[in-house]
């Protein structure tokens, strides 16, 4: 388990470095040339900027550290400094990390907009909770913490991520589909509870909103 999750910290930081260096051209168009004084503080864009070409030579930055310094004037209050998330990659990097656990035989990972739904196969000597839990969270090492995550040992879940891959965030009837497939989903062990950033608990967002339906 230990292997697995430095593996996640690793694998999540090379995504995000090729995240970076989609973005070199754009920052350097919003924050100045390296070459001129709009950059960042002594001048340079992005303190010290490397473009990816500049990186041991070949563009190579898996051993490099990142650091930007601007200070405030330079920073627009209204930009929108989100970052995106490739989901057709996550998904793919959170199915090969859980397949490095001997305990899990196969799995199956959809990611949406906010959510990760995760079907999977355990080894028949693990306990349901268990396998459940690392599943869960290898899968939380690897995504944005505002990211709900929900699993299923249960053969049915494989089709329902299947079948919801083929449709768009826009589908009028999205919405409806993927909550009936999470509250299946949720009919399997889910693992430990973790901290929600949105309900300020343990309690999931989904639990939350039914309680304040059901107390109208």
């Amino acid at each position: 388990m230990n292997k697995t999750f430095a593996a996640s910290i690793l694998i999540s930081g090379i995504l995000l470095g090729g995240c970076a260096g989609q973005e070199d051209e754009n920052a350097m168009d919003r924050y100045g040339n390296k070459d001129d004084n709009q950059g960042a503080l002594n001048g340079n864009a992005m303190d010290n900027y490397q473009s990816p070409a500049e990186r041991d030579g070949e563009g190579d930055m898996t051993d490099q550290l990142g650091y930007v310094r601007y200070d405030k004037s330079q920073v627009d209050p209204q930009g929108d400094y989100s970052t995106s998330v490739n989901r057709e990659e996550t998904a793919d990097m959170i199915t090969k990390m859980i397949l490095t656990m001997d305990e899990i035989t196969n799995a199956g990972t959809l990611v949406t907009d906010d959510e990760v739904l995760i079907a999977y196969e355990k080894a028949d000597e693990i306990d349901r909770n268990q396998a459940a839990d690392m599943v869960k969270k290898t899968a939380l090492s690897l995504v944005p913490r505002y990211y709900e995550v929900y699993v299923s040992d249960q053969e049915q879940s494989f089709g329902d991520i299947q079948s919801l891959s083929n449709s768009s965030i826009n589908d009028k009837n999205y919405d409806n589909v993927l909550e009936n497939a999470i509250k299946r989903m949720r009919q399997s062990p889910q693992g430990e509870a973790t901290y929600n950033d949105e309900t300020k608990s343990k309690t999931d967002p989904r639990d939350s909103t039914n309680n304040m339906m059901n107390a109208k």
